[in-house]
């Protein structure tokens, strides 16, 4: 595997049960969660998609051919996570982990953090944590 091809992947699977947008060679679009997408051949799978560009038809499950995509975009920016990991790594220096490739925190091994802002774990950490979030929600709003 190639480091190109490796970026590709690591790009795409970030945007994996990410809502994109989807252009095809064909002019048409879709908008949809990205359910699978294969960095190699562009074959996507795309989760209650909707044409955007036709009738505005709405699909649970499309499944569309890596030669007719011509574009793959995400649609949602989700959380600050490189500068929410910085601001966490203020208040636990020592006790937290960013994988970049699920954007992803981990607070001292309990307390996870997602892009969509959600916060996984219990006690006063957690709260901690969500408090920060939260903050980091209504910065990204404005």
């Amino acid at each position: 595997m190639s480091i190109g091809l490796r970026t590709i992947a690591s790009e795409t699977r970030v945007m994996l049960n990410k809502q994109v947008l989807v252009i095809l060679s064909n002019g048409k679009k879709y908008k949809g969660i990205l359910a699978s997408l294969d960095p190699e051949t562009l074959h996507i799978c795309l989760l209650d998609a909707k044409e955007v560009s036709g009738d505005g038809k709405k699909i649970s499950r499309l499944v569309l051919n890596g030669s007719v995509v011509s574009e793959v975009a995400a649609e949602e920016g989700g959380l600050p996570m490189r500068n929410l990991y910085e601001q966490l790594s203020k208040i636990y220096p020592n006790n937290i982990r960013y994988l970049e490739d699920a954007e992803t925190i981990i607070v001292a091994e309990r307390v996870k953090v997602y892009s969509d802002g959600r916060v996984e774990g219990v006690g006063p950490i957690a709260e901690r944590v969500r408090q920060v979030v939260e903050y980091f929600q209504k910065e990204a709003k404005q």
